[in-house]
């Protein structure tokens, strides 16, 4: 063993007590254990053979019962069932037995007709549990413990069945008295000292031994009546209970064996005067051993009084230098016991500690004083104890102001009470709460602050202050508030902007779901507002939509939204239309009268002519109830109710339509389809062939197709417009100049091909996309083809809009080789002033105007224009739609160059081409 542990004070005390005391402590308890159980053994093993005498007991008893009945039941008394000779035979065995309170007899329908008992009339005994028992049985039943209805007093009955064959004639019974359950117990033969209990199941005494005392007939108590069921359940049938005098006995029991669950037998043997004998000899020599172990203490306190004294007198006045200031003190003379050296080098270290913790607080005091945040510091009821001077600085308060104040203070009624009772119960919680504060200075300006609020604990988790850290976030909130408002609000007309109103309409649709009421979008646009804008100037207009968004603003609740959608459109949502849709339509049409009532009165403002500006408007309205549409879904039906509004000639109202839904449906249905065709790359491209004046194949169109099931094909009138709506016309378009780009690589390896062009669509999207140039040039430069040989097809919807972009585009591709060719030309507002700046090298007359020239005297002059014009301006002719010999007569009558249509060959795929076109190539 170290030296230092012989040393130890704690060491020397307790090996004094623990070798004087647990030798004798370990040998009393075992004692004191083995003589208990001894006792508990013995006890039991007495119990166990009274038990099985009491069982002994119990079936002679049951063969006197057996005997009874057998006798009654063998009688010729009841060879007819008769009532007089039955209760005959019952009396006389009854007169004979003293036990039995009754015996009689019972039909199966358990009318009582045998009785040795008077009988009473109208008396039924099927309810009884030892009638039903024996009438299911062919043996004698297990007892019943009941009050008798012919005797009227408490008795076990028994049931036997009287059967002829298998027919059950009557039910014989036999009711014994609780005389013979006394001569019962009794009989046990118990040893002195010893009870025995007969218990019913609800727990009433039916007879007990020894007599003399007042339980027979009593119910005892459930707690104890419950033990006794306890120990009845429990392996081995014996348990420690207190008896019903209260002294503590060891109990057996069971049921008595002719009576089933009914009544149970318990056997008490005087246990608790042998175990109080050996408690009270344990309990005696626990107080000798308690009297040695204080005399043990007594001497080893005296033996170590000297060196505690001493050693604690000095250390006091170390601790008491120590609080005094002087934490650098240390104890003169060292101890030479080992705790108490641990002590004073304990003492030692917390001194040096204690200086270093106070230089540290003195630097965190200079950091909270000197925070650019402010502090503060409260006790728990809320009272501020100490602010630094950013507090002060922001509050507008001095220190001396707020010592002893609430910081509510600062509150004013500007920070709600819901704020306050989330931090008391955050705090008080011990968590730390974080959150805002709008308070007020003391000059009366507002202010806006973050805060957070932790609580302090003592060591035993205690809360004793408050602690709170404050940023001043006023010019935060106030720019955020900017943001939001540049992000959602129309900085002209300070409407809600078109991002705010998908916010709304999502609100709308969902409120509209939850109360089921209608609601609707309303779509208003400015009619002509493109001519006030180009003859009175943008200033005018601008003072138009601000005139409009102030009258949208008076005529609509305060709870409806209007939103500036567009340049000139406005959306309105207005919910809570009710629940039917008749409702809702009048409603809707009303407040949409009333707005266009309200926008049409004159403007007077405008300009400064100071005439009045008439003004009319096209509204389309959609209606929605709960969340069948998405949103995307309403903008697309009120868009094309307007629609429908301009093109039925303008200021007037147009509800979207079930036709229209349709429309917008058949719409969704066709881009969801387009995408997925585009993303699982099922598109082909077929080629028209495009034939020179000779005959000879010059090139072909490449054109889009699209496959589904069943080998049909998608129209293109059907999907391209969608395509163009959607935008997925400009990926489209991209695999149709790669794929055309390849065809022609493939081409131009082959002597016989190598001269054939081929003509690409170009949609208007998809030209004005920023890297249109560098998507053509890459398509070239991947394949390796001669761009001579590809041409881009543009229709007159590219070229309007910027000319300018449209033409140096166009030149950029020109320089590199690529042709152009405007495509449908003279169907849309063909000017001679952009075809001329145009780099064009090919025109494409229309098949409308081809197919009409030789019965239409207009399409005729159309075509004999254009092609007199392109011979003029020194660009190529060709013509598409040629279907009929007389149509490619004419044409080459009139000088056209080149030809396409159905005459001379439908659009196909490249492997159905027939070999006689690729023959007849102009190269060859």
């Amino acid at each position: 063993m170290h030296p230092h542990h012989l040393s130890s004070l704690s060491s020397r005390l307790w090996l004094v007590i623990a070798l004087a005391v647990l030798p004798l402590f370990v040998m009393f308890v075992f004692d004191y254990l083995g003589q208990r159980d001894l006792t508990v053994s013995q006890a039991e093993r007495d119990m166990a053979r009274m038990l099985e005498a009491v069982q002994q007991e119990e079936a002679m008893a049951l063969r006197a019962v057996r005997s009874t009945l057998g006798i009654m039941a063998n009688s010729d008394n009841l060879a007819s069932l008769d009532t007089e000779e039955c209760s005959g035979i019952a009396s006389r065995l009854l007169s004979t037995l003293s036990d039995f309170n009754n015996l009689g007899a019972a039909l199966p329908d358990g009318t009582l007709f045998c009785s040795g008992l008077p009988l009473q009339g109208g008396v039924r005994l099927d309810d009884r549990q030892w009638f039903k028992d024996a009438s299911a049985g062919s043996d004698i039943s297990a007892g019943e413990y009941a009050v008798g209805r012919i005797s009227g007093r408490p008795s076990m009955v028994f049931g036997y069945p009287l059967r002829d064959g298998t027919e059950l004639r009557a039910v014989l019974f036999a009711s014994l008295s609780l005389a013979w359950f006394d001569r019962l117990v009794a009989a046990y033969r118990l040893p002195e000292g010893w009870e025995a209990i007969l218990l019913s199941n609800a727990g009433e005494v039916i007879a007990r031994y020894p007599d003399g005392h007042p339980w027979k007939g009593v119910r005892l108590p459930e707690e104890k009546h419950a033990a006794f069921l306890g120990i009845k359940t429990a392996a081995g049938g014996v348990g420690e209970v207190e008896g019903l005098e209260g002294a503590l006995r060891l109990y057996g029991v069971r049921g008595v064996s002719f009576a089933g669950d009914m009544v149970d037998v318990v056997i008490g043997a005087p246990l608790g005067r042998s175990l109080a004998d050996v408690d009270r000899a344990f309990s005696t020599r626990v107080a000798l051993l308690a009297l040695v172990a204080l005399i043990s203490a007594l001497a080893a306190r005296y033996a170590i009084r000297a060196l505690i004294e001493r050693w604690a007198g000095s250390t006091r006045e170390v601790l008491a230098r120590i609080a005094e200031g002087a934490p650098a003190s240390s104890i003169p003379q060292p101890s030479d016991v080992f705790e108490l050296r641990a002590v004073e080098e304990g003492i030692e270290r917390m001194a040096v500690e204690l200086a270093r913790r106070e230089a540290e607080l003195r630097r965190l005091s200079m950091a909270v004083e000197q925070s650019p945040e402010s502090v503060v510091i409260t006790d728990p009821h809320g009272r501020i104890e100490y602010v630094n001077d950013a507090f002060c600085r922001v509050t507008g308060y001095a220190r001396e102001e707020l010592i002893g104040q609430n910081p509510r203070i600062l509150n004013k009624g500007r920070t709600s009470e819901d704020t306050y009772r989330e931090l008391w119960a955050t705090i008080l919680r011990g968590e730390v709460w974080r959150g805002e504060f709008d308070n007020v200075r003391k000059d009366g300006s507002s202010y806006t602050e973050f805060a957070t609020v932790a609580p302090i604990k003592s060591a035993d988790g205690v809360i004793t202050h408050f602690v709170a850290v404050k940023e001043d976030i006023t010019l935060r909130r106030q720019s955020e508030a900017l943001v939001h408002r540049l992000a959602y609000y129309d900085a002209l007309t300070e409407l809600p902007n078109r991002a705010l109103m998908r916010d709304r309409l999502q609100h709308a649709v969902l409120s509209s779901a939850h109360t089921g009421d209608y609601a609707m979008l309303l779509l208003l646009d400015i009619d002509r507002f493109k001519q006030l804008n180009d003859t009175q100037g943008h200033a005018a207009g601008d003072r138009l939509l601000q005139a409009v968004a102030r009258r949208l603003r008076q005529v609509l609740r305060e709870e409806d939204t209007a939103a500036r959608q567009g340049d000139d459109d406005f959306a309105v949502i207005v919910e809570h239309l009710g629940r039917g849709k008749e409702e809702a339509l009048m409603r809707a049409e009303g407040i949409a009268k009333e707005i266009q009532a309200v926008l049409g009165a004159p403007y007077d403002d405008l300009d400064d002519s100071g005439r009045p500006h008439y003004m009319s408007f096209s509204i389309g309205i959609t209606l929605f109830q709960g969340r069948q549409w998405a949103i995307e879904n309403l903008l697309k039906q009120v868009e094309v109710a307007l629609y429908m509004a301009k093109e039925e000639g303008r200021n007037t109202t147009r509800f979207f339509s079930p036709q229209m839904q349709a429309r917008v449906q058949a719409h969704a249905e066709m881009e969801a389809a387009l995408r997925q065709a585009l993303d699982e790359g099922v598109f082909q491209l077929f080629y028209q062939p495009q034939f020179c004046r000779d005959g000879k194949l010059v090139g072909a169109e490449a054109l889009a197709r699209w496959p589904v099931e069943g080998g049909r094909m998608v129209s293109p009138a059907d999907f391209i417009p969608v395509a163009e709506d959607t935008g997925l016309i400009v990926p489209l378009g991209g695999w149709v100049l790669d794929t055309a780009c390849r065809q022609l690589a493939a081409w131009q390896a082959q002597p016989g091909t190598r001269t054939l062009s081929l003509a690409v669509n170009v949609s208007a999207r998809q030209f004005h996309q920023p890297d249109f140039v560098l998507q053509v040039t890459s398509a070239m430069q991947r394949h390796g083809i001669m761009p001579s040989a590809l041409k881009l097809e543009l229709t007159e919807s590219v070229i309007l809009g910027d000319i300018d972009e449209t033409v140096a585009r166009m030149a950029q591709l020109r320089t590199l080789g690529v042709r152009f060719s405007l495509d449908d030309f003279g169907t849309g507002y063909s000017s001679l002033s952009y075809l001329r700046r145009l780099p064009l090298d090919q025109i494409k007359i229309d098949q409308s105007f081809v197919r009409d020239m030789l019965d239409n005297a207009g399409s005729e002059t159309i075509v004999l224009a254009i092609l007199g014009m392109s011979r003029s301006l020194g660009l190529e002719v060709i013509a598409e739609g040629v279907e009929t010999e007389a149509q490619h007569a004419f044409l080459l009558e009139h000088g056209c160059q080149r030809f396409q249509g159905y005459l001379l060959g439908k659009p196909l795929p490249l492997a159905a081409w027939p070999a006689h076109w690729l023959d007849s190539c102009a190269g060859d």
